[in-house]
C-alpha cells in the first residue's frame, strides 16, 4: 500500500506504546511494530517507570521512534494523555507492551480510513490469549480465551465496553476535539474515551483479527488484577455510569435489552448447533465402532478359517505322506519279488522255451 503523508517528514500514523518497566514485554512488542506490513508510522513510546535499554529500541520500527514520560505523578491514563500531546501523525493507534500487533494491523485500519469519509474512526477485532507463567520466570502463550469482534453499537457502548483499545485507530484530531483521555480514571479510562469519541464519529469495525490481547495467569494484568465485580472495578464503573448519566435514554436501554437478545439467540443457537454437532460426532463414532467390531468379527472369521484351512493341508500332507511310505513299501516288495523271480532255477529253465514258443507264433 503506498502510504500518503500530509506533509514532509509527517508520519500518516502515530502509536502510543505505553511501557512501566518491562523490558522483555517491550521488545516483543516493539518487534511486532517492526513486522508490520505498513511502514509510514511513528512509535511513541511512553515510559511510565523503569530504565529501557537502548538494545531494546534498535532497530526502531517505522519511520521513528521517540521516548516520552509523563509529568509526575504518572500512571496509566496521563501516559496515554503524554502519548498524545507527543504524537505527529493524522492518525492515532495504540499498543501496551504486554500486548501485540500482528503484521497487517496498521495497514487494515490505515486502509480503510483513507478509504472513507464518512468514518474517523475503526476498530478490528483483537483476539484474547491466556499467557501462562513457567518455572523459568517466562510467560507463554496458553489458550485462546475470546475474540473481541462485536460490531459497532453506540448504545450498547453506554453500558458495556467490547472494543479494546488495541484495536482501535482514530484520527488524532478527534481525541483534541474531545480533551484526551480523562486523568481521574485510571481503570476505564478506555471506556469513557471511546464514549466521548463515538459522540463525535461512527466506528467502523473490520472483522479481522490483527491484534493480540494477553491476559496473564498470574493476575499481573490490570484487568485480573482488579476484575469486574472487584470493588475497585464497580467504583469504577459507577463513577463512568454517572459520568455518562444524560446520555442513556429509553432509547438506549431499548438498544442494550435488543443486543442483549440477539445474545441470547445467538448463544441459544450455537448451543443448539454444537449439541447438533455433537450429536453427528456421537453418531459418526457409533458407526465407526460398530464397523471396528464387524471387521474385527470378520478378522476373528479369518483367522478361524485360516486356522481350519492349516490344519485340513496339515492333516492332508500327513495322509499323503503315510500313503507315500506305503506306496515305497509295496513298491519294494514288487522290486524284490521280481529279483527273486529272475534269480530262480525256474524261471531260468523255462525263459529259452518261452522265447521258442513266441517265435513260432510269428
Amino acid at each position: 500500500m503506498r502510504s500518503v503523508v500530509d506533509q514532509a517528514g509527517v508520519p500518516r500514523v502515530s502509536v502510543l506504546l505505553r511501557t512501566k518497566d518491562r523490558p522483555g514485554f517491550l521488545a516483543e512488542a516493539l518487534g511486532s511494530l517492526g513486522r508490520q506490513t505498513y511502514s509510514d508510522f511513528e512509535t511513541v513510546v511512553v515510559n511510565d517507570g523503569g530504565p529501557i535499554s537502548p538494545a531494546v529500541l534498535e532497530p526502531a520500527p517505522g519511520r521513528a521512534l521517540r521516548i516520552v514520560v509523563p509529568p509526575a505523578p504518572g500512571g496509566r491514563t496521563r501516559a496515554l494523555n503524554a502519548g498524545l500531546a507527543a504524537a505527529r501523525g493524522t492518525y492515532v493507534a495504540y499498543l501496551d507492551d504486554d500486548d501485540l500487533y500482528l503484521p497487517e494491523h496498521l495497514d487494515t485500519l490505515v486502509r480503510f480510513l483513507d478509504g472513507s469519509d464518512e468514518y474517523k474512526a475503526a476498530y478490528t477485532s483483537v483476539r484474547q490469549m491466556e499467557q501462562v507463567l513457567g518455572n523459568d520466570g517466562r510467560y507463554r502463550d496458553g489458550r485462546e480465551l475470546t475474540v473481541y469482534g462485536r460490531p459497532f453499537d453506540a448504545a450498547r457502548l453506554l453500558y458495556k465496553n467490547d472494543i479494546p483499545l488495541i484495536g482501535l485507530a482514530h484520527r488524532r484530531a478527534l481525541a483534541e476535539e474531545i480533551g484526551g483521555f480523562d486523568e481521574s480514571f485510571d481503570q476505564f479510562e478506555d471506556w469513557d474515551f471511546l464514549i466521548r469519541l463515538s459522540a463525535h464519529t461512527r466506528f467502523h469495525h473490520l472483522p479481522f483479527v490483527t491484534a493480540v490481547y494477553r491476559l496473564r495467569s498470574d493476575a499481573s494484568n490490570i484487568t485480573a488484577a482488579q476484575p469486574w465485580h472487584s470493588g475497585d472495578a464497580q467504583t469504577a464503573r459507577r463513577r463512568l455510569f454517572e459520568k455518562h448519566a444524560a446520555r442513556r435514554s429509553a432509547s438506549t436501554e431499548m438498544a442494550l435489552v435488543d443486543s442483549l437478545e440477539s445474545d441470547t439467540y445467538t448463544l441459544r443457537d450455537a448451543a443448539a448447533a454444537s449439541r447438533a454437532e455433537a450429536e453427528s460426532l456421537r453418531l459418526e463414532v457409533e458407526a465407526d465402532r460398530t464397523a471396528l467390531a464387524a471387521a474385527a468379527a470378520r478378522e476373528t472369521e479369518l483367522l478361524s478359517s485360516r486356522a481350519r484351512q492349516t490344519d485340513e493341508s496339515a492333516t492332508r500332507e500327513q495322509a499323503l505322506a503315510v500313503e507315500n511310505v506305503r506306496l515305497q513299501a509295496e513298491a519294494a516288495r514288487l522290486y524284490a519279488t521280481v529279483d527273486a523271480m529272475n534269480r530262480s532255477l525256474a524261471w531260468r529253465l523255462f525263459t529259452p522255451w518261452w522265447k521258442l514258443k513266441e517265435l513260432l507264433k510269428r
